[in-house]
């Protein structure tokens, strides 16, 4: 479940993306924090210390922003990154309180052995990577871990499976597919050469059943000539 840390944060940043890239070059991160009909507040965070609490917390974590003093109950929104560095360049922060019911996305991580699975020549694909729930913010699950050791090609993994504990509501079908077995390529076609080889023993079988019955009838009409 989500966990709550604080993490300062200063006012009085120049806006502009001049002024912003200033920042990052000084290894700070601009952000605003907005929400509950409040005028949205530019702030500057400590990249260091930011990835500290998100890397703490996760993505899904509740923060209280100390801004000069004042502390702020938050939730990270959204996130911008340079496509190249991949170093966060802007992030927005949500004003909520600790009972406020949010919607947010929860990753799922694939735990345990598939053994049927690969007995039955296929391998797990995970057909849903996050999940969407809704949840009060102090009881945001971090992920969902669900286990795959008791799946099959005909028994796939769905939303159902998950126990999502108090207060919290998927907002997916509960029968939507998380993961299945599929058979690859080639275990596909193994099995289709096999089949196609079991058909042609078969017609073999069969044309040599018929080569012995056609040679009884003619033993049997001979015999019957010797008897005349």
């Amino acid at each position: 479940m989500s966990s709550q840390l604080k993490l300062e944060a200063e006012t009085g940043r120049d806006h502009g993306s001049r002024s912003a890239r200033r920042l990052r070059r000084d290894n700070k991160i601009p952000a605003v924090l907005y929400g509950q009909g409040s005028e949205p507040l530019s702030v500057t965070l400590d990249r260091l210390k930011f990835r500290a609490t998100l890397n703490a917390a996760g993505p899904n974590a509740v923060i209280t922003l100390d801004i000069d003093g004042t502390d702020y109950l938050t939730i990270v929104k959204n996130m911008q990154r340079d496509p190249i560095a991949n170093r966060v360049t802007h992030v927005d922060f949500m004003l909520i309180d600790i009972d406020q019911r949010l919607i947010v996305d929860v990753p799922i991580s694939l735990v345990g052995d598939a053994v049927v699975v690969r007995q039955e020549g296929a391998v797990v694909q995970q057909q849903m990577m996050t999940l969407t729930v809704e949840a009060p913010a102090g009881n945001i699950p971090q992920q969902f871990e669900v286990d795959i050791s008791e799946m099959s090609i005909d028994n796939p993994v769905r939303v159902s499976d998950i126990d999502f504990g108090s207060g919290v509501v998927p907002q997916t079908e509960e029968d939507s597919l998380i993961a299945i077995g599929q058979r690859s390529r080639a275990s596909i076609a193994a099995e289709e050469e096999a089949g196609a080889e079991g058909e042609e023993a078969d017609e073999v079988g069969e044309a040599a059943d018929a080569g012995g019955d056609a040679a009884d009838s003619a033993d049997s009409g001979e015999d019957s000539g010797d008897n005349s």
